[in-house]
Order: structure tokens, then C-alpha cells, then sequence
């Protein structure tokens, strides 16, 4: 006779349960806290926001999948994550809420432009979805691989590694200091990895742990500057960047390359030969010059505050891209307008550069049309420039500046009374003066940059190339008071023959050039060339009678020019909105939200229908199992080998199940499968639907919980047929 004894339930399972989610709440703090590490590298937040729910919802899927004692955790997750990051960034390519392979062609897409923004853009860059594809993803990827680690031995010691490694990624990118606050936040959850049970003992997790935490404070004040580290960090490899821009100035490693790489060609109906400008460089650190972010006082440059007296034609350069794969344009300085680009391009107003987010130059041909802006020589004596609030950034120098900077300014323009005087006196010292042009001196006396450390480095040894004569000029002429900045992009090449439009002009890899720009009033910004052998040297026509030259050429209107945004081939007159970085943010707490309801959802819903199915098939065996199933739901050991009545026994001892309606049904099940056919009568339902509800109704109410929402038995694996061992009394789960 079967007797009921007080209910258990399996503390082993339930206290696995608690470690899953336990171990992964620890994941994900420390890889959110890492996360924002990542500001080093973006701007704004949206970005953050996203791959913080990508995160969430793969770690939900790992601890739900672990509660279960599924073997296929790593798999699921990784395809619910493939479905997550597919409704956040290319849902149009779903049927029916599936992945389909154009959906993988698009995210494709998405991570290949997205290596164009990493591989070229300067940190900090826009959080655009190509880049937040890849840090939801990647991060995702890490809570996988978080999982299948602390499924192992030793796994928390490796996955301490692998959080190192993530902590380390953006100051080194960045050339910047790694935060603290993080670290230790990270590092305290990686602490609780390792005091979970199994992990390891009180006293070395904490003795490791506190050293890791006082060397992370005391260390960084006395090691050396990590921007050196980070230098081979955040650039395309050569082969890569002999196609491209770096807008950070590092030009040394392609000027002296062996191979010279053809970039483009272009005809131009301007007079001389232009220089081609890709992109601007403001803000000064003290350590590098970094690409400008347009400010709100920022305007379109070209015409706008330009003398009426002074000489402006509009001029139309055709450009043919070769081997040049960039999200940034080549053009002539001040464009104005480009046609014929496949894409969406925009202008940048600060600087007047031409980019994209999800564009690259690769197999372009377009006509720029530019200003050419010529005023005399006694017009640029005239300009007396005030610093107002939108000129002041470009002023701004850092309060370490090596004395001899601004000495030597001051000593090269002693004899002038103006700033267009001083640009020619500054530019003369260093293109004619004792200062020679070399490649290889930098690198061998090591100040290859354009820091502060670096220029002081050049003043001395006299010799660098147009990294180093570019950044000189433009910090001598702050020192001065005068606006500067710093262009990149192409110096004019070469001629290579005619064509139809004219003389045919090609830049090669061995044109990549810096070189400075100075603000005048009423001129707008003046390109200077004070590197030596490299084109020629700016200088304007001295006084001469001249007439008034304010009419210019209207032949394409101003509103028609920037009017056909919708087109096709045209570049947006504006910055780029917020939407590329903001568009994922709904989309993915909509996504992950519904994406956890059916996470917590779905176990319930199929144990649910399979409890109907098997209750409605009116089997002995399909009722049987049932009660076998819901057993396990409760955290009970059944034997998976044993026969009815081992298996009966352990139910009876181990739940509130009516004995009656047990022992029924367990003779019901037992003379079905071992009588001779036709012995049974009755199919067992009613019997096997009192015996689940009542084992559902004598369990705690944290167990029937946990039955409902994550039932052990879809995932059942084979238990120890002496399941008793297993057993302990839990008188907190009645």
C-alpha cells in the first residue's frame, strides 16, 4: 500500500535554479557597467540603451534555458539573439517575425559599413546603427560565452579574463584613461562569480579580488601614458588605409609606404590644380588634434560672409574614385554642392566636408561644385578678425604648451602688423627656414605625432613632414590669437594626360596631406601650405586696381542647388538627424520586451498543451506520464529508469498526491502494459487529473510557481533511479 509521507521537494534543484540566475544577473551587471566604457568610443546614449537590452534578453534566455536543465543553451540563445538584433535593425526583411536570408544579407550589410565607421572614423564617433549592430551583437556573444563558461570548473577565473579584455578595448582605442568607477562595479560582480557555491573559498576570492582592486586605483597615476599603447589601436592596417582616410593625422605610416596606391582622378575648370579635403580637425588635446563635431554656432561655409568686393567664381571639379574606399569625399574646399553619388551623403558644417553613414566612396564618379574665393593681398591685410564665441574653439589651446612655440611665433611675426602678414611669416619659417622635409625622422628620433611633446620634439630637430609643419603653424597661430584648424585630405597630384573636360589630375596614396587653415573676416578660411616641396606657397596678388567683383555666378540658383533632397544623387544640405542613432532605441525596448514575454511565456504555454494532449488522449500511458511530468515540475527526483512503482513510490513520499487515485491508476498502468490485452478497464484520466491536482495544490506556492512558469520536465534529464538520495525536506516550500 502506498503512503503518503511529508511532502519534499529537490533542494539540489532548486538551489541550481538560484545559482542560474544568480551567476547571470552577475554577467550582465558587470558587461552593462563595461558597456559604458564604451562612451569612450560613442556618442550619446541610444546606443547604450539598445545593446543593453540585447544583452538582457540573451541573459534571460540563458538563465531560463539553465533553470530547465536544457542542453541546448548556447544554441537557443545565439538564434534568439540573431532574431533580437533582426527586428531591432533590418525587421523589414522578416516574414512573419522569421529570419529570412535576406535578413542576413542585410545585417551583413549593416557589419560591413560598419567596419568602414570603425576602421575611419575618428573616436568618438555617432552611435549609427551599423555600429550599435556590432556592439549588441558582440556583447550578446559575450553573455553566451559568459554561460558556457561558468558551466565549466573554472570557468569564472576564464571569464575574468575575457572581462579584462572587454575593460581594456576602448582607453586603448581611445588613448584615454580606463574608469574606474566601472572597473569596480565589474569587478564586483566578478567577485560574487567566485564566492557562488563550487566556485571556490572565502578567503582567496577575496584576497584575489582586493589585490585586483588595489592595484586598478593605485596603478594608473604612475604608469606611463597609455596613449602610447594605443597608437597601433583605431586605424585600418596599411593595406586598408592606403584606400582610405585617416582623419587623426597619422600619416606617416602610408607616406612611407613602398607601394603607391592610385586614389582618384579628376578634372577641374578651376585654374590650379586643388587641393581635395576630406576632413577637419579643431579641438586640440594637448596629446592629438580630433576631428571637429559641428556646434550649434557652426554655418555652412562658401559664400556666406564674404566681402561684396571680393573676387568669387563658382567652379565645377569631376572626380572618378580609383582605389578609394571612405565614408568620407574627397572635395574641393569650399564645395557647395555634389551630383551623380550613389547614396545618402551629407554635408558636416563645420569644416564643409562631405560623409555618409551608410555610404563609402568606393566606384564613385560626382561633380563638386566649389568657390574659388581670391581676394588681394591688401583685402587680407584689411581683415582684422574678432574672436567671438563661435571662433573661440578654434583659439583654444591647452595650458601646457612647450615655450618655444610661442616664442618662435612671436619672434617669426615681430615685424608684421597683420594676421595675413604673420600666416606668410609663419609659413616662410617653416617652408624656406632651416626646417627640411623627412619621413624618416620622426619615427627614428620618435616624436611621430602632433603633440605638444612632438612639436617640441620638431622645433628642435628641425625636420618632420606635413604632420608636423601643419599642426606647427596652427598652434603658432593660435598662440597668436588667430583662428586655426587643420585640413586632411589630398594634395593636388599630379597631371596625367587630357581628356575631355581638360587636364586629367590623379592623387595617389603618396598625396595624403595635412595642412592648415586660418580664419580672415570677411574671406572666410584660407588654406596655407607650409610644408616644404609640397605644392606651393600661398601668397594672394599685391595691390592693384581692381573691380567691384561682388556679382557672382547664379546660373544655378541657391534654392535649386539644396532643394532636391529626396534625389537620389545629391547631397543633404544639413547634418544628419538623430534618427540612425535614436530609431533603434523603441524598436529594441519593444523588441526585447515582447521577446521576454515570450521567453517567460512559452515554457508555461507548451507545458500547459501538453498536459491537455496527454489528459485528452484517454491512454494509461500518455496519463501516466503526465503525472511523471508534472512530478518533475515540482522538483521531484523521479528515477527516469524505474518502473511505475519505483516511480509511484517516490511520488507518494515526495508530494501531497491523493494515494487513491495514485495506486489506481498505477494498477491501471500496470495491467496495461503487463496483462494480457483487453485486461484494463478505464483509460486513467480522471484518476491521473486528481493526482496532478492535488500534488499542484499541496506543493508551496513558490513551487507551483515555478511549475507553471519554468516546468523541469521539457527539459528533463535522466535522474539517479535512487532518487532519494537526492531528496531533502524544504518546510519553507509548504
Amino acid at each position: 500500500m502506498l503512503r503518503p509521507e511529508h511532502p519534499t521537494l529537490l533542494r539540489s534543484a532548486r538551489t541550481s535554479t538560484a545559482r542560474a540566475w544568480l551567476e547571470l544577473a552577475c554577467v550582465v551587471v558587470a558587461l552593462l557597467a563595461l558597456l559604458g566604457q564604451y562612451s569612450l568610443l560613442l556618442t550619446g546614449g541610444g546606443w547604450w540603451v539598445t545593446a543593453a537590452l540585447v544583452v538582457g534578453l540573451v541573459a534571460l534566455t540563458c538563465a531560463g534555458l539553465r533553470s530547465l536543465g536544457s542542453r541546448w543553451i548556447a544554441p537557443v540563445a545565439l538564434v534568439v539573439g540573431l532574431v533580437a538584433v533582426s527586428w531591432i535593425f533590418v525587421p523589414g526583411t522578416l516574414v512573419a517575425g522569421v529570419p529570412t536570408p535576406s535578413t542576413l544579407g542585410a545585417l551583413w550589410t549593416l557589419l560591413d559599413r560598419a567596419t568602414i565607421v570603425i576602421l575611419e572614423e575618428p573616436a568618438p564617433t555617432s552611435g549609427t546603427a551599423p555600429v550599435v549592430l556590432v556592439l549588441s551583437a558582440a556583447f550578446g556573444l559575450l553573455v553566451v560565452v559568459a554561460d558556457v563558461l561558468l558551466r565549466r570548473r573554472h570557468g569564472a577565473l576564464l571569464l575574468g579574463v575575457v572581462l579584462v579584455a572587454v575593460y581594456a578595448v576602448p582607453p586603448m582605442i581611445a588613448g584615454a584613461r580606463p574608469g574606474v568607477a566601472m572597473f569596480l562595479v565589474a569587478a564586483a560582480a566578478w567577485l560574487v562569480l567566485l564566492r557562488t557555491p563550487g566556485r571556490g573559498a572565502l578567503v582567496p576570492s577575496v584576497v584575489l579580488g582586493a589585490g585586483g582592486l588595489v592595484a586598478a586605483l593605485a596603478l594608473p597615476p604612475v604608469l606611463p601614458d597609455i596613449s602610447a599603447v594605443a597608437k597601433p589601436f583605431g586605424k585600418p592596417p596599411p593595406q586598408v588605409f592606403g584606400r582610405g582616410i585617416n582623419p587623426m593625422l597619422q600619416l606617416g605610416q602610408n607616406l612611407r609606404r613602398n607601394a603607391t596606391t592610385p586614389a582618384a582622378e579628376y578634372t577641374t575648370t578651376l585654374d590650379d590644380a586643388p587641393y581635395l579635403k576630406v576632413a577637419m580637425l579643431r579641438d586640440f588635446t594637448g596629446r592629438t588634434w580630433r576631428p571637429a563635431r559641428t556646434l550649434p554656432t557652426d554655418q555652412f561655409e562658401g559664400r556666406i560672409g564674404v566681402g561684396r568686393d571680393i573676387e568669387v567664381s563658382t567652379e565645377r571639379t569631376r572626380v572618378t574614385i580609383r582605389n578609394l574606399r571612405s565614408s568620407m569625399l574627397p572635395t574641393p574646399y569650399p564645395v557647395q554642392d555634389v551630383t551623380g553619388l550613389t547614396g545618402s551623403w551629407f554635408y558636416q558644417r563645420a569644416g564643409q566636408t562631405v560623409r555618409s553613414q551608410t555610404a563609402t566612396t568606393e566606384g564613385q564618379t560626382y561633380t563638386a561644385q566649389s568657390l574659388s574665393i581670391e581676394p588681394t593681398a591688401e583685402q587680407m591685410r584689411a581683415s582684422t578678425t574678432s574672436v567671438g564665441p563661435a571662433l573661440q574653439p578654434y583659439v583654444s589651446l591647452p595650458s601646457d604648451v612647450p615655450s618655444v612655440i610661442g616664442r618662435t611665433a612671436r619672434q617669426v611675426t615681430a615685424d608684421t602688423t597683420n594676421d595675413y602678414d604673420a600666416a606668410l611669416a609663419m609659413q616662410e619659417f617653416l617652408r624656406s627656414g632651416d626646417f627640411t622635409y623627412s619621413e624618416t625622422a620622426p619615427v627614428a628620433q620618435d616624436f611621430d605625432g602632433n603633440g605638444l611633446q612632438a612639436l617640441e620634439k620638431f622645433f628642435a630637430v628641425k625636420q618632420g613632414y606635413c604632420v608636423h609643419f601643419s599642426s606647427a603653424m596652427a598652434v603658432m597661430a593660435r598662440e597668436l590669437g588667430i583662428p586655426a584648424r587643420i585640413a586632411v585630405g589630398y594634395a593636388p597630384g599630379s597631371s596625367v594626360g587630357l581628356g575631355e573636360r581638360g587636364t586629367i589630375y590623379e592623387v595617389t596614396s603618396d598625396d595624403l596631406h595635412a595642412w592648415p587653415e586660418l580664419y580672415f573676416d570677411g574671406v572666410g578660411w584660407v588654406g596655407f601650405e607650409p610644408t616644404p616641396g609640397v605644392g606651393e606657397a600661398t601668397a594672394f596678388q599685391e595691390p592693384q586696381s581692381t573691380a567691384d567683383t561682388g556679382d557672382v555666378d547664379e546660373s544655378t540658383p541657391e534654392q535649386d542647388r539644396r532643394g532636391d533632397t529626396a534625389s537620389r544623387d545629391r547631397v543633404e544640405s544639413q547634418e544628419p538627424t538623430t534618427t540612425d542613432e535614436a530609431a533603434p532605441v523603441p524598436r529594441a525596448a519593444l523588441v526585447v520586451g515582447a521577446g521576454a514575454l515570450v521567453l517567460l511565456a512559452s515554457p508555461g504555454a507548451v507545458r500547459a498543451l501538453q498536459r491537455r494532449r496527454r489528459l485528452g488522449r484517454h491512454d494509461p500511458d500518455a496519463s501516466w506520464r503526465e503525472v511523471e511530468s508534472t512530478a518533475v515540475d515540482l522538483g521531484v527526483a523521479v528515477p527516469s529508469t524505474g518502473t511505475p512503482r519505483r516511480v509511484a513510490d517516490v511520488v507518494a513520499r515526495s508530494t501531497a498526491a491523493d494515494i487513491d487515485s495514485l495506486e489506481r491508476l498505477l494498477t491501471l498502468v500496470e495491467t496495461s502494459r503487463f496483462a494480457r490485452p483487453g485486461s484494463a478497464s478505464g483509460d486513467g484520466s480522471d484518476d491521473a487529473r486528481a493526482v496532478v491536482a492535488s500534488m499542484l495544490t499541496g506543493a508551496g506556492r513558490r513551487a507551483r510557481w515555478r511549475a507553471r512558469v519554468l516546468p523541469r520536465s521539457l527539459a528533463r534529464r535522466p535522474l539517479d533511479p535512487l532518487g532519494e538520495e537526492a531528496l531533502a525536506v524544504s518546510s519553507d516550500e509548504r
